[in-house]
C-alpha cells in the first residue's frame, strides 16, 4: 500500500486487512510523504499489529515508484494490493487464495462494487470476465481494478510499474504480464469495495485521455486504427465508471 493523503480512510482500509480470515499476512505501507494525519494513525495501529510495516521515504518519488519499493520489501509468495482508501470483505485473502491454489493460476482479480465517502454503494456491481487475455483487454471494456488483483510469483515472476508517469501505470503492469502469455482469471465475487470521492477524481480528463493514446500508441505499438478502436472502448469504461448511481 502507498499512502498518500488518506486520513479520512487508512485507518478503515488497514483494519479490513486485519479482519481477514487469512492472517498469513504482513502489510507493507510505502509513506510517500503524505502531508496529513495518516501516518500518525498508521503508527498507532502498529503498535497492535507486528505485521504491518511503514516505510517512510525521505523525498517523494511517483506513486509507482513507490509501489515498486513496497514490492521490493514483500517476503511473500503472493503479492495483493490495497489502495489506500479501499475496503477488503473479510474474506477477500482466504477466498482468493484458495482458488489460485486449487487453479494453479499466476494471476487473478475479481468482481467489485463502487463505495463513496459514507461507505454508500453505487450500482451496478462492475463484473469482471472469467477469463482476460492480451486481446481481450484491449479490445474490450475492461475494468480491473488494482485493489482486486492477487500475483503469485513463483508462477508470474518478477513484476513492476512504470515509472514513465506518462502512461497509466496499472494498465501497463496488465499488458505486460498479459503479453508474456499469461491471463488473468476471475472470481465472480465481490471481494473489493472501491472508495470513490473527490480526490479520486480529480485528474483532468485531458490528461487521463492523453495517457492511454500514449500507452496504445507508444508503448504497445498499435496502429492509429486499432489505437482509435481501443481508445473508444477504454472511453466507455470510463463513462460506465463515472455514470455508476447510489
Amino acid at each position: 500500500m502507498v499512502n498518500e493523503f488518506a486520513e479520512n480512510y487508512i485507518k478503515k482500509t488497514i483494519e479490513s486487512v486485519r479482519q481477514q480470515t487469512y492472517e498469513n499476512w504482513e502489510l507493507i505501507i510505502v509513506e510517500n510523504l503524505s502531508k496529513d494525519d495518516s501516518s500518525s494513525e498508521i503508527k498507532e495501529i502498529m503498535m497492535e499489529d507486528s505485521r504491518i510495516k511503514l516505510v517512510t521515504l525521505q523525498e517523494p518519488i511517483s506513486h509507482a515508484e513507490a509501489c515498486n519499493f513496497g514490492i521490493t520489501m514483500a517476503r511473500g509468495r503472493y503479492l495483493a494490493f490495497i489502495n489506500n482508501d479501499d475496503i477488503w470483505p473479510h474474506h477477500k485473502l482466504e477466498k482468493q487464495l484458495e482458488f489460485m491454489e486449487a487453479h494453479n493460476i499466476g494471476f487473478s482479480c475479481t468482481d467489485y462494487q463502487i463505495i463513496d465517502e459514507s461507505n454508500k454503494a453505487y450500482e451496478p456491481i462492475i463484473v469482471m470476465p472469467e477469463q482476460t487475455t492480451y486481446s481481450s483487454f484491449l479490445h474490450n471494456v475492461n475494468l480491473i481494478a488494482g485493489s482486486t488483483v492477487m500475483i503469485d510469483r513463483y508462477i508470474i515472476g518478477k513484476i513492476q510499474l512504470t515509472s514513465n508517469e506518462n502512461i497509466p501505470e496499472e494498465s501497463a503492469l496488465w499488458l505486460s504480464i498479459f503479453k508474456r502469455g499469461f491471463k488473468a482469471y476471475a472470481i465472480k465475487e465481490v471481494l473489493l469495495f472501491k472508495r470513490r470521492h473527490n480526490h479520486s477524481l480529480d485528474e483532468d480528463e485531458y490528461k487521463k485521455a492523453s495517457k492511454v493514446w500514449s500507452l496504445y500508441r507508444h508503448v504497445e505499438k498499435l496502429n492509429i486504427f486499432e489505437s482509435a478502436y481501443c481508445f473508444m472502448n477504454n472511453a466507455k469504461s470510463e463513462a460506465k465508471y463515472r455514470n455508476l448511481k447510489n
